[in-house]
Formats: structure tokens, C-alpha cells, sequence
């Protein structure tokens, strides 16, 4: 009887449980390039924020704007208790791109804040499809293929398809406009007469129905909106409507899936946030601590309180810390800039884990294998032939006549000359 038995060496955790890439996104995230890419973004999601306050908000409500709920704050108990309770970079992320969709649906906004909230969801969704694009593109392809793309070719790929990028989440928005029209024309005619409130009450059984198709559209949209940017990026015909579907069909075909993976990115996300928040903290203290060897006990606080974007306004101000003031808004910049990259970082985390969990969804409702990423071939190099001199095509000799044996014809024969001996 032979023994059969084998020495385990070896086990493939990653394809025993395939969610463990998720724990990978951490060292994805804090690479340069995607730093300075979701920095970038940050920077100008709030110069966009900043430039329509300006234009479309009445100074009342810039300065004192009225209590907004946060999307946070409307998750589910059931759900909530499963996430951690202090900030994560994964849902901090989540939460901060999708908050100004959220505030369009408020009933109290006026015309102006409407228009503001509506400026900055757009803004925001140009800023970030494509920079989005670019951190889920290298996410897809590091995760599956084992390989760091080039970044001139992953900006190539986004760029060429970042009208997509900036399509996808508006397919249901558009279908949610659509279907508000009509309710709209109806409220519209209740306010031209009393008429219109009984003509609502007759039809309002198809508002009903209405409302169920906009809150499946609105449901696939808030949770399936990050597998969206994952889906252009994967797939070979990644466009707007295969995000669409593929989205929707992840977050209604398997939600326990989906809302496992989430979990365990949050729960890995503040634990990422922690080490960045704390580390932002210790640079920043260090240089006051450092400082106060220096300037004493007096002087530091001070200019740490001067320290500040918003003493500009006071920067003329003849109060004798017109040196003080100046120096603490220079400072303010570098702070300023840490602060930044720290918030870069969290959405870096955010879409890098979109991206992974993209690829998992896809496998489990798909059943298609983690490697299956486009990447487009190489052009290769047109090739030029040689060119030679043309050479002069040899004109063959006419063969040899054979030789033979037989007698020539008569007509060919030689004719022998006899000479005759005179008489």
C-alpha cells in the first residue's frame, strides 16, 4: 500500500480569500504620484466650492449658513453599528463626494443655494472623474495583473475616456430629472389654482409609482456610484452605460457581498486614517515644538495663533503684529499644505479601495478572474522595407541543339566537287 500523503508548503491566501487585497490599498494609496494627483484634486474641489459662494450665494448665508444634514447622519442603524464610529478614509471619502447630491434633494433650499449646490456637485464630478480615473485605472491594473502601470499611459486612458468618467452617475440622475417634470407641472398647477390639488390627488397614485422608480434609481446610485469609475477602467468597452448597468447590477445582485467588502474597508480605512491624521499632527507639532526652543514660552504661542489663512484680512491692521501677522500666514501656507496632502490621502485610500472592490464584486457576480483588466496593446513601429538596387533580370541563351546521328535532309547535303584530269 503506498503512501500518499504530501507536505503542505504553501498556501494562496489571496485566493482563498480574495478580499484581502483590500488590506494592499493602504500602500497603493500613499504613493507619490496618486498623492499628488488626489492633492491636486482636493485643491481645486475647493476652489471650485469657493468661486461659486461667491457668485451664487447672498452674503447672509455665507456667513451664517443654516444647519445642512449631513448623508451621514441618514444611515441606517442596521448599517451604521457594522462601521466605525470615528473617521475612516473610506467613508469620510464617500461620504465628503457624495454630500452635495445629497443637499440638492433638500426641500428648503432657495433658488441661489440650489444653484450652488448644483455648481458644486458638477464641479466636484469633473475634478474627480478624472482624477478618480486615474487612482481606480492604477488600482484595477496593480490589483489584477501584478503590474504598476506607466503613469503617462494610465493619464492617456483616462483622458480619452473621461467623458465617461463624467457621464456614468448622471444616467439615473438624468432618469430622476425626468421623472420629477410631470410631479412638478402638477404642483406647478396647484399653485395657479385650488383646482390642482384635487387634480394631484386623482393622479397621485402615479406619483407613487413614480417615486418607486426614482427610489430604485436613486438607491443603485448612492451605494453603486464607486463601482462605477471601476468599471471604466477594467472593462475593454468601459463607457458610461456598461458602468451604469454593471453598478446596479453588483449592488442589487449580491448586497451582502458588496456590503461586506465596504465593511472591511472602512474598518481598514480608520485605521489608514489614524496613521495619516496622527502623522500630519506630529509634523506640524514638531516644528512648533522645535520653534519654542528658540522663542520661548511667549512668543510661540503667540505665532501659533497667527498662524492662520484668515488674518489676512488683518493684515494691514497697525496694531504692532504686522510682522507677526505676516509671518504666521507663511507658515499658514505650509500647514495649509500638509493639511491638504492629509485630506488627498484620504481619498486616494477611497478610490483605491473602490477599485479593489470593483474587481472582487466582478468576480463574484460575473465569475470573472482578477487578472481579466484591459490593457490596451502596443502600436508597434511602422515598419519601412529596405531599398535595394534593382538588379537587370538575366535573358536565358537559347539551349544547345542536341546532337544526333542522322543523315541531314537532301536539301542540305554537301555537294562534293570532283576535278576532272585533262585529256
Amino acid at each position: 500500500m503506498t503512501d500518499e500523503r504530501g507536505v503542505l508548503r504553501r498556501i494562496a491566501w489571496c485566493e482563498l480569500f480574495p478580499w484581502l487585497i483590500i488590506f494592499r490599498t493602504f500602500r497603493l494609496a500613499i504613493s507619490p504620484t496618486l498623492l499628488f494627483v488626489a492633492t491636486l484634486a482636493v485643491g481645486l474641489t475647493y476652489f471650485g466650492s469657493w468661486a461659486g459662494g461667491i457668485f451664487l450665494l447672498d452674503d447672509n448665508w455665507k456667513v451664517v449658513p443654516p444647519p445642512a444634514p449631513q448623508l451621514a447622519a441618514q444611515t441606517p442603524v442596521a448599517v451604521s453599528k457594522y462601521l466605525p464610529q470615528e473617521g475612516s478614509s473610506a467613508t469620510e471619502g464617500y461620504f465628503r463626494l457624495a454630500n452635495p447630491f445629497y443637499r440638492v434633494f433638500r426641500r428648503e433650499l432657495n433658488v441661489s443655494q440650489a444653484a450652488y449646490y448644483v455648481f458644486v456637485s458638477l464641479w466636484s464630478l469633473a475634478v474627480w472623474g478624472f482624477a478618480g480615473g486615474i487612482i481606480t485605472r492604477r488600482a484595477v491594473v496593480e490589483f489584477g495583473t501584478e503590474e504598476t502601470p506607466d503613469f503617462v499611459e494610465t493619464v492617456t486612458f483616462v483622458a480619452r475616456r473621461y467623458l465617461w468618467y463624467l457621464l456614468a452617475p448622471l444616467y439615473p440622475l438624468s432618469g430622476v430629472l425626468l421623472l420629477s417634470l410631470p410631479i412638478a407641472a402638477l404642483g406647478f398647477i396647484a399653485w395657479l389654482h385650488g383646482f390642482g390639488f384635487v387634480l394631484a390627488g386623482l393622479l397621485w397614485i402615479f406619483v407613487i409609482l413614480a417615486g418607486v422608480v426614482a427610489a430604485w434609481l436613486l438607491a443603485g446610485l448612492l451605494f453603486g456610484w464607486p463601482l462605477m469609475w471601476g468599471t471604466i477602467s477594467a472593462e475593454r468597452e468601459g463607457d458610461a452605460f456598461e458602468a451604469f448597468s454593471r453598478s446596479f447590477s453588483y449592488v442589487y445582485g449580491k448586497p451582502l457581498h458588496y456590503l461586506f467588502y465596504a465593511v472591511v474597508a472602512a474598518l481598514f480605512g480608520a485605521l489608514a486614517w489614524a496613521v495619516a491624521h496622527y502623522t500630519a499632527d506630529i509634523i506640524i507639532e514638531f516644528g512648533f515644538w522645535a520653534f519654542s526652543w528658540g522663542a520661548g514660552d511667549v512668543q510661540t504661542p503667540r505665532i501659533e495663533k497667527l498662524a492662520n489663512l484668515s488674518e489676512i484680512q488683518h493684515l494691514w491692521e497697525d496694531d504692532g503684529n504686522q510682522l507677526a501677522r505676516c509671518g504666521g500666514i507663511l507658515m499658514a501656507l505650509s500647514i495649509g499644505l500638509v493639511k491638504l496632502i492629509e485630506t488627498g490621502f484620504m481619498f486616494s485610500f477611497f478610490w483605491c479601495a473602490a477599485g479593489a472592490i470593483y474587481l472582487l464584486m466582478r468576480q463574484d457576480v460575473d465569475d470573472k478572474e482578477m487578472d481579466d483588466v484591459y490593457v490596451p496593446a502596443e502600436t508597434p513601429a511602422p515598419h519601412t522595407p529596405l531599398t535595394t538596387a534593382a538588379t537587370p533580370t538575366p535573358v536565358p541563351s537559347p539551349a544547345p541543339v542536341p546532337a544526333t546521328d542522322a543523315p541531314p535532309p537532301p536539301n542540305e547535303r554537301p555537294v562534293e566537287t570532283v576535278q576532272v584530269p585533262p585529256p
